[in-house]
């Protein structure tokens, strides 16, 4: 993938992912030079992707439910 310095600036998050899984990122300033942005070792696994997304961590707080609501009260 060929970016502007510009766009990479901007778009420095979403990158940074791209290369971590294994893409390799050329950065063109104005001048026309070339840079190379990759990650030296192996990104992280599709099961580490997933299980940060599915929130692996216990954090001893209580899910909120909806159970209970609206008990014991008068319609106005």
């Amino acid at each position: 993938m060929t970016v502007t310095t510009r766009d990479f600036v901007r778009q420095f998050a979403r990158l940074k992912r791209s290369a971590a899984n294994g893409e390799e990122i050329v950065v063109r300033d104005r001048r026309g030079a070339a840079f190379v942005f990759r990650t030296r070792e192996a990104g992280p696994s599709l099961g580490d992707q997933l299980a940060d997304l599915r929130g692996r961590l216990r954090t001893g707080v209580g899910r909120k439910s909806l159970r209970g609501f609206g008990r014991n009260r008068t319609g106005k």
